[in-house]
């Protein structure tokens, strides 16, 4: 009976086989002018963070880490981050002649919604540490707790270019 199956299950294949061909067809450039397509990329994301997640940024007055003093490097520290972010409609792209100025441009335009989902942090601190501690070593900024929809203004781009 097994070797029935397997027989039965070949014949299956190569009948359904030759239905799964397709002709390849010249497209001619008329044909191609009716296609309409869009550049860049848009990108929906959702982040979730676990419990007491932290994020920090380190300045180090425009030097690299290893060449910045001590005096010279400041932390922006979010500390206990957890929740959902979601992200809709992000559009990333690559402008080749920007308002007809001749010049190249990465253009971000803004999502059209962020929903958060019981995002809330312990704090958010300036530190001349990378640790957040009491004293005069971080500041406490603010804190965040969040729980809904951020709706912003439509197609809000930021063009970035070379001057120079």
């Amino acid at each position: 009976m097994n070797i029935y199956l397997k027989c039965l299950f070949l014949i299956g294949v190569l009948v359904n086989s030759s239905f799964a061909l397709a002709e390849l067809v010249a497209v001619d450039d008329e044909k191609l002018m009716e296609i309409s397509g869009q550049s860049g990329i848009t990108i929906n994301a959702k982040v979730v963070l676990g419990a007491d997640s932290d994020f920090i940024y380190t300045n180090t007055s425009g030097k690299s880490k290893a060449d910045a003093s001590a005096a010279e490097t400041s932390y922006l520290i979010v500390n206990g981050i957890e929740g959902e972010l979601e992200i809709l409609g992000l559009k990333l792209d690559l402008i080749s002649d920007l308002n007809n100025s001749g010049k190249s441009a990465f253009q971000w335009t803004m999502p059209k919604k962020i929903i958060a989902t019981n995002l809330k942090t312990s704090g958010i601190y300036a530190s001349t540490s990378k640790e957040v501690a009491s004293g005069t070593t971080s500041t406490f900024l603010t804190s965040v707790n969040m729980n809904g929809t951020l709706l912003l203004p439509a197609k809000t781009t930021l063009s970035v270019f070379v001057a120079n």
